[in-house]
């Protein structure tokens, strides 16, 4: 699931996968221009659930991959 999120993510900032590991947190993806709500319609949309209030900027990728499981 990790692996997933990180490649959906980077597929949306347009950055390789190795710029974003398990511990960045979501807030650090905000440098690429792309806001934390775009980012987590995107999660919410691939995986069909709503995140929206689960969900903060200092969640690490991780996390979020954890949620999802």
């Amino acid at each position: 699931m990790l692996e997933k999120v990180i490649s959906l993510i980077c597929e949306e900032l347009g950055c390789e996968e190795d710029a974003i590991s398990e511990s960045t947190e979501l807030n650090e993806l905000t440098e690429y221009g792309t806001e934390l709500d775009e980012i987590i319609r995107l999660i919410e949309g691939e995986f069909y659930v709503d995140l929206s209030e689960e969900i903060s900027g200092d969640m690490t990728v991780a996390q979020v991959a954890e949620m999802l499981e």
